[in-house]
Formats: structure tokens, C-alpha cells, sequence
């Protein structure tokens, strides 16, 4: 297979041949880098599934207004196969103490919560569902994103709609 020369098969140098596989390795990685893959992407075929996700955020009074039903939903510049559902408006209690060191729960006048639930199809491998570069699990914080906005929740309910 090599010769004396130090060729393979007598036609091409081991270095040069190294050379020219390593070119080609680098190539391929960075063909995968710019379409946004991993190596592990080709290795697994995706079952793909309708997951049904609730998330709540907590931000500043307004800061919801711009979400709306039937948004779709995205991650760094591109659209994801999901689309919101619902959304909930709620005020934020918070518990405080009165003087006489009692607990109040009063309603913070700043602050809103939002339930937001969204549906989306997701691959599903190796025990995670995947939201582009998120993983879905209940108690998980998750990123919603939009062309209008991006707010950071945390996910109360996940369940896999048949």
C-alpha cells in the first residue's frame, strides 16, 4: 500500500494525502458551522413531535402588549415551527409584612405576569425535545422570541399533543 517512496498506492506523498484529508475534514466542519448543524444532527435521524408548551414571565407593566395570538415564533433571525396560542395577563402578588409583622399579600402596581402558551413541532432525541437550541423541560427557562420581542420565562407545563 505504501511504497519506499513514502506513496500510497505509488501515485500520491502520505503527507500530502494527510494534507488533503484534513482540508476536506475542515470544509465539511465549516459547511456545518455556516448552516447552523451539528456533527451529532447527521449521526440522528429526529422524531419529530406537537409539543404544547406553558411558560410564565414576569416583566414590566406594558412590556406584553406586542404578543399576540398566532405569533410565530423564532430563534437567532429565523422562524421555528411554533406559533403562540394563548396568552394570559396576571397580576403580580407579592407577600409583604404589616407593622404588626402580619403577612399581606398585596398586588405590585409595576409588574405584570404573562402565561403564554405556545405550540410547537420539535425533534425529539436522546430524551430531550429540542426548541432550536433550547431544550424543553418543565421548570426550565426558556427564550420566546419574535420579530417584535424576546422574553425570557420559565416553562409550568409541557405536554406532547397527539
Amino acid at each position: 500500500m505504501i511504497d519506499k517512496e513514502g506513496r500510497i498506492f505509488g501515485k500520491i506523498n502520505i503527507l500530502d494525502f494527510i494534507f488533503i484529508v484534513l482540508i476536506v475534514v475542515l470544509v465539511f466542519l465549516s459547511s456545518l458551522k455556516l448552516l447552523n448543524k451539528d456533527v451529532s444532527d447527521l449521526a440522528s435521524k429526529d422524531e419529530l413531535v406537537t409539543v404544547e408548551v406553558e411558560t410564565s414571565a414576569i416583566m414590566d407593566k406594558g412590556y406584553f402588549e406586542v404578543v399576540k395570538v398566532g405569533d410565530k415564533l423564532g430563534e437567532t433571525k429565523q422562524y421555528l415551527d411554533a406559533t403562540i396560542k394563548d396568552i394570559k395577563k396576571l397580576p403580580v402578588e407579592e407577600s409583604n409584612l404589616d407593622i404588626d409583622g402580619n403577612t399581606v399579600v398585596s398586588v405590585d402596581p409595576l409588574k405584570e405576569k404573562a402565561v403564554i402558551t405556545f405550540e410547537a413541532t420539535v425533534p425529539y432525541e436522546k430524551f430531550v425535545y429540542k426548541f432550536g437550541k433550547q431544550e424543553l423541560r418543565q421548570g426550565k427557562a426558556i427564550f420566546i422570541e419574535s420579530d417584535l420581542y424576546r422574553y425570557k420565562a420559565k416553562i409550568t407545563n409541557l405536554k406532547v399533543v397527539e
